[in-house]
């Protein structure tokens, strides 16, 4: 019998449910700046994907040892790597392939109802409030890749979830206008939120509340969002974390909870900045951890 963690974080939440989302033939792509991706890959790993692939971003190396999640040595989990291309050959060559599936969570800066992103900027991007981090390959996953995309964020209010009109640029393809991409991607196919768990229907293409996380009303998840979800007759309460992932993610996967620094601002945030970047230069052993012998 399961039995469900009843003390977890909505860190914890967030991780443990993208995790869930990983298939065993995935190729698991670790983006820049994504601990909570990277602890959510690790775990699905350990668990029920163990024939999953990590195609590092950084470096543009693939990798199939597990270990566990670091700051300061991103660059020694690659130590058995393997590359034969580069992340643009990758991308557009490999993995739309009906042979090799893939894998990759975004954080978004805003998203509309059809799953469309803005990571471009905020304001008229000629003359913008705040420039973002730009697109990168987002263009390539969101619209070729055979397993679609996956979003995500720890913040889900009304700037972020935002009606069509309202995106201040399109930089990642959903759904437009509700028609799947015309690439041949399978378009976006979840958002995991601190709130929620969301997904597309099948023939309006508009985002549809999955589930609501244990403890959230209704009635928030309508203020926090900027456009009319879907929502069905039957909604369903999300399933927390089990507490054997719980075990694993804090024990192993991420001790040093690197994963919060995603959800976490200002000082609080800072703190744990310091406080990791400490740990891992006290470190003997600068290699992470390997968690499969």
């Amino acid at each position: 019998m399961t039995e469900f963690s009843k003390d977890y974080t909505i860190d914890e939440m967030m991780t443990v449910l993208m995790a869930r989302e990983v298939q065993n033939d995935d190729v698991m792509i670790v983006g820049v700046a994504t601990p909570m991706v990277w602890a959510a890959f690790t775990l699905a790993k350990l668990t029920h994907a163990p024939d999953a692939i990590y195609h590092y971003i950084m470096g543009n190396t693939f990798v199939i040892e597990p270990r566990q999640v670091s700051l300061l040595y991103l660059e020694m989990n690659t130590a058995r790597a393997y590359r034969f291309q580069n992340s643009v050959e990758c991308t557009l060559e490999s993995l739309p392939s009906e042979k090799l599936t893939t894998i990759e969570f975004f954080r978004p800066a805003q998203i509309d109802q059809f799953g469309n992103t803005n990571n471009v900027c905020i304001g008229d991007w000629k003359s913008p409030k705040i420039r973002l981090p730009g697109a990168a390959g987002i263009l390539d996953f969101s619209m070729f890749y055979k397993r679609g995309s996956f979003l995500y964020t720890p913040r889900h209010d009304s700037r972020t979830f935002v009606s069509t009109e309202k995106l201040f640029f399109i930089s990642g393809a959903g759904f437009p206008e509700g028609k799947p991409s015309i690439c041949g991607g399978s378009g976006p196919q979840c958002v995991i939120t601190n709130l929620a768990h969301l997904d597309f229907d099948g023939k309006s293409k508009r985002m549809r509340l999955a589930s609501i996380h244990p403890g959230v009303d209704i009635d928030t998840i309508k203020e926090s969002t900027g456009f009319d979800l879907i929502i069905p007759n039957d909604l369903k309460e999300t399933k927390p974390p089990t507490v054997k992932e719980i075990d694993l993610l804090r024990e192993k996967v991420d001790p040093l909870k690197i994963r919060k620094l995603e959800v976490l601002s200002g000082n609080e945030r800072e703190e744990l900045l310091d406080d990791i970047i400490q740990k891992e230069l006290a470190k003997q052993n600068k290699f992470p951890k390997l968690l499969i012998s």
